[in-house]
């Protein structure tokens, strides 16, 4: 078991115990990667989202299955809200949406919201957020927060050897869009040969709404 398991198991029980300060830490060491579930998807809805995937942790900290880790639940919680929103932003009079096949920007045609350093960083949230939006949860979920597969295919929901076909689809799709995107072929091969590090910059781009300095750690 890794030392960050064993530290979230640590600050679990305490929370459990009654010690708020311990539900806090698990906050303030997770929020980030919650955020970055919906930022690259979502506006001002993000925020009530982001709110509701740590209440939930409130709800059922007591009733967690053992060996299932904070960072899994809060991360598997985040993105079936997600896909519950946006299957009900799609439900007005049309057929359900196949988010394996609908993409963000199908969805919603804004630019990201996140401020981008690099012109590399601005292409690769634009194709991200133009790949189906299951094919970029789990480029996110890669990149952003360093999971392998089979991490990924947990929080999903779905058999490893299916998140290690997706994943090789979703790299497809990703380059694609790249190519379509990128005003030069010279910024694709930028971006492509440095993908690591633009996608390692985006993620040190915090989230910084609301839920930064609140709480979702209430006893």
């Amino acid at each position: 078991m890794s030392a960050d398991w064993e530290t979230d198991k640590a600050l679990l029980a305490a929370w459990r115990a009654g010690e708020s300060t311990a539900g806090r830490q698990l906050y303030e060491r997770h929020c980030d990667a919650v955020i970055r579930v919906f930022e690259n998807k979502l506006g001002a809805e993000a925020e009530d989202l982001i709110q509701q995937t740590f209440l939930a942790l409130v709800r059922t900290r007591d009733a967690l299955r053992e060996g299932t880790t904070v960072r899994a639940y809060l991360l598997t919680t985040a993105r079936n809200l997600l896909i519950d929103h946006l299957r009900k932003r799609g439900r007005a009079g049309g057929p359900p949406l196949d988010l394996e096949q609908v993409s963000i920007a199908d969805l919603e045609p804004g630019p990201s919201s996140i401020i981008a350093r690099r012109r590399e960083q601005q292409l690769l949230l634009a194709a991200l957020r133009a790949i189906p939006v299951e094919h970029q949860l789990a480029l996110e979920l890669h990149y952003w927060e360093g999971l392998p597969a089979a991490e990924i295919a947990e929080i999903v929901g779905i058999s490893h050897s299916a998140m290690r076909s997706r994943m090789v689809r979703a790299r497809e799709l990703l380059h694609a869009q790249l190519r379509r995107l990128a005003e030069t072929p010279q910024l694709v091969e930028s971006t492509l040969d440095g993908l690591e590090k633009w996608a390692r910059g985006i993620r040190e781009v915090k989230g910084s709404g609301p839920w930064s300095g609140g709480g979702g750690s209430g006893s």
